[in-house]
């Protein structure tokens, strides 16, 4: 069994207690502070590490992303033998911070791709990070720090990838930054409407913008540690936009990037980290009562069929919601004449 390293995490928030929390229930030896003593405490009361036994060996900053940079340049003082590593989404300044204290061999970024839309410990989950990508930036460090930085992703069952500092952050800027600042937006939007309009609202607007109840503050460090990217990325989609608002056919224009959007929207990772698959949807009214999705879903399993995604939407003035079981296409069949014999509302397509 590979021995575990003495770990102390910086920070006792969201990513920083559910990284206490998993590593401790797989057995690491886990020692968790924060500078709020409240959080700190309640960190350690759900079992995200205690007091600190001795001098770490690795050391995880999970501060917020304004002060990340500080705090990796105090640890890498404070703790000559240890390796630092971090979980801010953006890694090129961090890095730079490292060197500036001359001991960046002992420095590797990292970047567990997951979170929740809650802030604060209460919301931490030891299993938050599983299946997750974790992306590792070795920067200057040796292979024997960064094999030790390996250690967390490993333990928690992460899907490791490894990149520039640069190029993390240019990704990222597409992929995470600016799907925020799009999801925001569209919320935002909503401030001109009714509340009789808003009820008009279907599953799209929610998927749109289910992400916009994030904290504001983190974001807005996010957005001045990673500024150049964070902009290129939304010239990119204004312009885009742009295009359709001036086009002459503004039906053509939409058409051609609602096609690109199709095909770059195909290239995102589906089940399992896979290529995305064409699932049928069939789609049930069930009733909003103890009980019903359980029921629907023995129905599907009855048969042998399995749901490989699914979707509730829910209407705003009856208690019903329509359920939307997605199949694979030779099953969907299958699927409809079970639901049909047990008695299932099923909707129109």
């Amino acid at each position: 069994m590979t021995r575990t390293p003495r770990t102390h995490i910086v920070g006792a928030g969201l990513i920083g207690t559910s990284l206490g929390i998993g590593l401790v229930a797989e057995g690491w030896t886990v020692s968790i502070e924060d500078r709020d003593p409240e959080a700190q405490r309640l960190a350690r009361a759900l079992g995200g590490g205690g007091e600190p036994a001795g001098d770490p060996e690795l050391v995880v900053v999970a501060t917020p992303p304004s002060v990340a940079p500080s705090v990796v340049a105090d640890a890498l003082e404070r703790w000559p033998d240890a390796i630092v590593t971090d979980v801010a989404s953006v890694k090129a300044p961090l890095l730079e911070a490292a060197r500036a204290t001359g001991h960046a061999e002992r420095y590797v970024g990292s970047h567990p791709m997951a979170g929740r839309e809650v802030s604060g410990g209460l919301g931490a989950q030891g299993d938050l990070f599983k299946a997750r990508p974790w992306v590792i930036c070795a920067g200057d460090a040796g292979d024997d720090a960064v094999a030790q930085v390996r250690l967390l992703p490993a333990a928690l069952q992460c899907d490791v990838v490894e990149m520039d500092a640069a190029a993390h952050d240019a990704a990222v800027a597409r992929v995470s930054h600016a799907p925020q600042v799009a999801a925001s937006a569209v919320a935002a939007a909503l401030g001109t409407l009714h509340e009789d309009d808003v009820a008009l609202a279907g599953q799209g607007l929610r998927d749109v913008t289910r992400i916009a109840g994030s904290a504001p503050g983190m974001w807005a460090d996010i957005a001045r540690l990673n500024r150049t990217h964070l902009i290129a990325t939304l010239d990119h989609i204004i312009a885009d936009l742009d295009e359709v608002r001036e086009a002459d056919d503004v039906g053509e224009a939409l058409s051609d990037l609602i096609d690109r959007g199709r095909y770059e929207v195909a290239r995102i990772p589906g089940k399992h980290g896979g290529a995305t698959r064409e699932w049928t949807p069939v789609t049930v009214i069930v009733p909003d009562e103890p009980g019903q999705l359980l029921r629907l879903l023995a129905t599907a399993a009855g048969v042998g069929v399995n749901v490989e995604d699914i979707t509730i939407e829910h209407s705003p003035r009856q208690p019903v919601g329509l359920t939307t079981l997605h199949v694979l296409p030779s099953r969907a069949g299958e699927l409809l004449a079970a639901l049909e014999r047990t008695g299932w509302d099923i909707a129109a397509s």
